[in-house]
């Protein structure tokens, strides 16, 4: 097998390592054997080489919020840490919902993130896209955020975000090392 060869579908097996759903096709996501659990009805591809990084549960991700609405924001998953190296197979498209974004109630989830902040979050559930992804946990939130007046990178005082270019103030669901430069 090799990457983006079909596989099965999506109502005979599950993707397992290796393999990744796209419009109800299950397809390779790196070279090798195909594996079959006819108990668990999954499907995967083991390869010997640190072929393609897969996504899964637990997995740290690095990414661009696109969108926010009301009870979810979208994000663009750029890279896994650990595999920064080499660029993630579908789905590469994640979801935030409202009650993973903080441990605490969040009442207005466009007060946490803006559309372009680069985020870091936990892959909750990889197995379906959109990817859930969650930011609850010190370490997990925006990395990086810009000014919605300038679009300036924004400097952190605390538990706010500050535009140095426009004086604009801010808040967001940051990581403690907001703009440190760590994935």
């Amino acid at each position: 097998m090799v990457p983006g060869d079909f596989l099965a579908t999506a109502e005979e097996f599950v993707p397992g390592n290796g393999a990744y759903e796209e419009n109800g096709k299950i397809y390779a996501a790196n070279t090798g054997v195909v594996l079959v659990d006819a108990r668990t009805k999954h499907i995967s591809v083991f390869s010997r080489t640190a072929g393609v990084p897969v996504l899964k549960r637990g997995d740290i991700i690095v990414g661009r919020v696109e969108e926010v609405r009301e009870q979810a924001a979208s994000v663009v998953i750029g890279a896994l840490r650990g595999r920064v190296d080499r660029e993630l197979p579908p789905p590469n498209i994640g979801s935030i919902h409202i009650s993973q974004t903080d441990a605490g109630y969040v009442k207005d989830l466009g007060r946490e993130f803006r559309a372009g902040d680069i985020v870091r979050a936990k892959v909750l559930n990889a197995s379906r896209e959109p990817v859930q992804l969650s930011t609850v946990g010190e370490d997990l939130g925006v990395i990086v955020a810009f000014c919605s007046r300038c679009r300036n990178p924004l400097s952190r005082q605390g538990n706010k975000l500050v535009c140095e270019a426009c004086g604009n103030v801010e808040f967001r669901k940051m990581a403690n090392d907001y703009r440190k430069g760590v994935l």
